[in-house]
C-alpha cells in the first residue's frame, strides 16, 4: 500500500483501540476465538466466541451453586447448621425464595464476569478452583446430611 492509497482512506483504522469488554460483539457474536498477535498476550484481551469447555465449566458451577443452596436449606431445616454468611443469612430471614434468587443471581453475575475475562490468567485458575471448592462443600454438606 503506498502513501497515495493511505491518504484516500476515510475510515478510522479499527485496530487503533482495542475492542471494549462490553460491545455489540459480546451479545451478537463475532469472529475471534483466540488471540492472534504475540504482542496481545502481554495484556488482557477479549474474544467474541466462547468455547464449549467454558460453557460446560459455567454450567457446572451454576449447577453446583444450586445444589449447594438446596443442601444448605435442607440442613438448616433439619436444624443441623446455620447460615454462616451474614449477607445470605439476611436474605434467608426474608424467605427461601429470596435466599435462592440472591444466591443464583450473585453466582450468575460472577460467572458472566469470569466469561468476559476468560483469557486473564487469574480466571483460568479461578474456574477450576471454584469447581473444586464447590465440590468439597457439597461433599461436606452430604456428609452432614447423612449423620
Amino acid at each position: 500500500m503506498n502513501e497515495a492509497d493511505n491518504s484516500q482512506r476515510t475510515l478510522k483504522d479499527r485496530r487503533k483501540c482495542p475492542t471494549p469488554v462490553i460491545s455489540r460483539y459480546t451479545f451478537w457474536g463475532g469472529r475471534r476465538k483466540t488471540i492472534r498477535r504475540e504482542s496481545e498476550k502481554k495484556t488482557s484481551y477479549f474474544v467474541d466466541i466462547y468455547s464449549t469447555r467454558l460453557l460446560v465449566a459455567v454450567l457446572v458451577l451454576l449447577s453446583l451453586s444450586c445444589v449447594d443452596a438446596f443442601l444448605t436449606l435442607s440442613l438448616i431445616e433439619k436444624g443441623r447448621v446455620v447460615e454462616a454468611n451474614p449477607i445470605m443469612a439476611f436474605f434467608l430471614d426474608l424467605g427461601v425464595f429470596h435466599f435462592s434468587m440472591v444466591k443464583f443471581v450473585i453466582t450468575a453475575i460472577a460467572l458472566i464476569v469470569l466469561c468476559l475475562f476468560k483469557n486473564v490468567n487469574i480466571t483460568r485458575i479461578a474456574l477450576p478452583v471454584a469447581i473444586k471448592i464447590y465440590l468439597a462443600v457439597i461433599i461436606y454438606e452430604i456428609y452432614l446430611y447423612m449423620i
